[in-house]
Parts: C-alpha cells; structure tokens; sequence
C-alpha cells in the first residue's frame, strides 16, 4: 500500500512539473489566451504561474505576474468564491506564518483589481497597508508602488491623495529598486509637482518592468525617460 502511494505520488510530483513547464513555454512565446482556457479548465495552471512568479528577477517571471493576476480578475467573473479565496491564498502567503517568500503578492493583486476592481474594492487597502513597516526595509513597498500605478492607470477612481503622498516619499527612498517603482507609478497616476531634479543625477541601475518589456536602467535614465517632457 505504502508503495503505491509513493509511485501515485511520484506520478503527480510529475505532472505538477508538466504543467509548470508547459506553462513556461507558453509564457516565453506570449501564448497568454493557450493558458487563460487552461486555467479555466485546471487551476493548477494558475499555481504554476504563481510559483513562475517568484522568480521576479526574469521577463518570464513579470508576465506571469500580469498573467496571474488578470485570470484570478476573469475568474471573478464567473466564480466569484474561487477569485477571492484565491487573494485571500495571497493575503495568507504575505503573512510571516506561511513560511514563503511572497515577493509577488501586491503585484499579482493589483492586477487583479486592475482586470476586474468591483470583486475586490476592499483590497486596494490592504495592498495600501503592505506599505507601512516598522523597519526601513520593507520588502512589500516596490511591489506596492507598482501596483498601485497599474491599479490607478486603469482606475483612478481607486487611487487617494494618500496614495499620491506615498509615491512622492517612495521617490526619495535609499532603495533604488522602491524609487524606480515611485518614478513608474508617478507616470502612470500623473503625479503633479514631482521634483525630478535629484532623481536625474542618481546612477543606480535598477530593473525595471515597464511596457511590457524587461529592461535595466539607470534611475536618472528612467526618469528622463518618463518624468520629463524631454524623455
């Protein structure tokens, strides 16, 4: 008995890697509609984006991100129940308890609410509350700047005069990689007033996501390129 159980449960360990690798082929030639039916039909296609996810340093990574994100906001459509226990699975994942290291969780949520805002009007603020941290290393506060760009573009309806302060401290932060995500969601919200001057002469390289492409940057480069009217 004890036999069969590890050979069925080698059997799943390899579809699971199946899927996740059929799922990264699709991702890397842009096949996105080939994985959004998928999902519709297995939700373990979902998974697999969520676990691509995490490797955030690669393009692969950034549209399963997108991806992950649009289909739990699709899925809301007509499952609503399946869509938020889906962000609650997130909200969870954020929390020290859960043991993982959820890189991605204001991402993926905000493209949720960017694809489909009415199921999930109530996590605009939370995405907002990953921002505070009693440490000045907060490894939530890039991915909540860019998030709440994506939402605000779409939706500004959702964005408040909080937000607009939180991104204008986020372009002064030490962290270049919080900055580079203040200077995208500055462009995308419309900031008025932003000082772009200090940011012009600063030399960190950063990646950045932007335009759907994956590209490395200088942070004076960037906000060159978005925040002035020559760039």
């Amino acid at each position: 008995m004890a036999e069969e159980f590890l050979k069925n449960l080698k059997k799943l360990e390899f579809s699971l890697r199946q899927v996740k690798k059929q799922t990264k082929d699709w991702l890397q030639s842009m096949a996105y509609d080939e994985i959004i039916e998928a999902i519709k039909k297995d939700k373990r296609y979902l998974s697999a984006l969520l676990s691509i996810s995490y490797e955030k340093a690669t393009e692969t990574a950034w549209r399963a991100i997108h991806l992950a994100g649009k289909a739990i906001g699709q899925i809301a459509v007509y499952d609503f129940e399946e869509a938020r226990g889906q962000i609650q699975r997130l909200i969870w994942n954020a929390t020290d308890e859960s043991g993982t290291i959820p890189w991605t969780v204001p991402e993926i949520m905000g493209e949720a609410i960017r694809e489909n805002p009415k199921p999930f009007e109530d996590i605009v603020p939370i995405i907002i509350g990953y921002s505070h941290s009693e440490t000045e290393d907060n490894i939530f506060l890039a991915g909540v700047l860019y998030a709440l760009g994506r939402i605000g573009e779409a939706h500004p309806q959702y964005i408040s005069d909080y937000v607009h302060v939180l991104v204008k401290q986020g372009l002064s932060h030490k962290d270049p990689e919080v900055v580079a995500n203040a200077i995208m969601a500055a462009k995308r919200l419309n900031i008025p007033g932003v000082d772009t001057e200090p940011l012009l002469h600063r030399k960190e390289k950063v990646k950045v996501y932007y335009a759907d492409r994956l590209m490395t940057i200088t942070i004076g480069e960037l906000t060159k390129e978005l925040l002035t009217e020559n760039g």
